[in-house]
């Protein structure tokens, strides 16, 4: 189907093709409303993206999701796809301290957990509603939303090691450098997870899809019959006129429509022009960024190192190793780090020194990933809001300003920076379209 550039032609026009894109699109059109969606990559999924290499179906992007978190958990459930635990269960539990690679029995990971609740628990009383649009926060007398996640640890208690697992915990969550990461980021995640630790970390990385999250984008996708999906399509400019919208693209096409949705990444709201110019808080926040802006890539060693997770704090290169496969032919592992300036992306030899002090003698010899924090699409991995932003930005993020919308797992109240918060967002922008529409 041709790019639409009657006035009136559509009731909408969807900037973006991530979860919250997709999931606007098929919501609107299963009200019987018609929209076209433009999306600047060649495929749809955003900061999610499926690839297949070696024999793999890997996940460059967002992978996990957990049942607690309701709205991708219905979207899985409603086409049936095949869900799988991973990290597998039953494998060696290792933690770097003070610079050694010491193996965590149940009772060291016990004593970990309980210090990773004990400095989570503020967030009962600063999220006392945590899945309400209103009342999203409660009163900060002490001051955590000012607060960096480096700050918090400094005052932490305990053993080095315990301290040591907290700070690595917090590396592997925010994915940025922890003097620039809010502690409100592993307050909040500890709320919506009921006050429960474990429940936490399981939602944090305990199931993922076996076929990928493509599997369920597409699927949401195909569902949205009377969209028009253009890929391969950058928006150059927005500009509201007086009964509608006018998207242009960079190829010199236009599309027009009553309403548009914007799903752009925060971080890449200014590489758009809007006319009339988008509110100044929302192109601060484009400006500042958010703290998200680490590495997560899949490293081939050429030993089996079996089924293991290794952590580490924010002294070492790499923060987290998990294995993803492993067998005669060598060992694919998956590899965070928080801070991308310390790694150059896809380097071997920097892979290879930076997993020395956690997998001793591994021997590296290739990597797989995607450059999030490079790339102009993205500009930063998840979204993680530093000191001060959210309590200042989010409420201005989702703020409809004419006919423009916003949804984003940026912007998010409820699980926010997650996939099913991008899911939760497109649902709440469909709404609001179609009651607009209906006037």
């Amino acid at each position: 189907m041709a790019v639409q550039t009657s006035e009136h032609g559509l009731d909408a026009v969807i900037v973006g093709g991530g979860f919250a894109g997709v999931t606007t699109a098929r919501e609107l059109t299963m009200r019987g409303r018609t929209a076209v969606l433009v999306e600047a990559r060649d495929r749809l999924g955003g900061r999610t993206y499926t690839a297949d290499h070696d024999g793999h179906a890997m996940e460059l992007g967002g992978t996990w999701i957990h049942p607690l978190q309701s709205h991708v958990w219905s979207e899985v459930k409603r086409y049936d796809i095949e869900v799988e635990i991973f990290p597998v269960p039953g494998g060696k539990q290792v933690l770097v301290s003070g610079g050694r690679a010491v193996d965590m029995d149940d009772a060291d990971l016990a004593r970990g957990i309980e210090a990773l609740g004990q400095f989570c628990a503020p967030g009962a009383e600063l999220f006392p509603a945590p899945y309400s649009d209103s009342g999203l926060w409660g009163p900060d007398p002490q001051g955590y939303g000012e607060r960096s996640l480096r700050e918090q640890l400094a005052s932490m208690q305990g053993p080095p090691e315990v301290r040591d697992f907290v700070e690595a915990m917090c590396c592997l969550a925010t994915a940025g450098p922890l003097d620039q990461c809010a502690v409100t980021e592993m307050l909040r995640g500890y709320a919506e997870s009921e006050c429960f630790t474990e429940q936490m970390l399981a939602a944090l990385s305990s199931m993922k899809l076996v076929k990928g999250m493509r599997a369920l984008i597409e699927a949401i996708a195909a569902q949205a019959t009377l969209t028009d999906i253009r890929l391969n399509a950058p928006v150059r400019r927005v500009v509201q006129t007086g009964d509608g919208v006018r998207v242009e693209l960079q190829s010199g096409a236009d599309v027009a429509a009553r309403t548009a949705v914007i799903t752009l990444p925060m971080n890449v709201l200014n590489s758009v022009e809007f006319e009339p110019r988008l509110s100044d808080t929302k192109r601060a926040a484009a400006t500042e960024r958010h703290a998200g802006s680490g590495i997560k890539c899949y490293v081939h060693v050429k030993s089996d190192v079996g089924n293991v997770s290794v952590l580490a704090p924010e002294t070492e290169v790499v923060n987290c190793v998990m294995t993803y496969d492993h067998g005669a032919a060598g060992s694919w592992l998956i590899v965070f780090v928080a801070d991308h300036r310390r790694l150059p992306f896809g380097d071997v030899d920097a892979m290879q020194e930076a997993l020395r002090p956690l997998l001793p003698g591994v021997e590296v010899d290739r990597i797989f990933g995607w450059d999030w924090v490079n790339d102009p699409l993205a500009l930063g991995t998840w979204c993680v809001f530093r000191p001060g932003q959210l309590a200042r930005l989010l409420p201005e993020l989702r703020r409809t300003e004419g006919r423009l919308f916003f949804a984003s797992a940026d912007s998010a109240p409820v699980w926010r920076s997650f996939i099913t918060g991008a899911v939760a967002s497109g649902y709440r922008a469909a709404r609001e379209i179609d009651r607009y529409l209906a006037g």
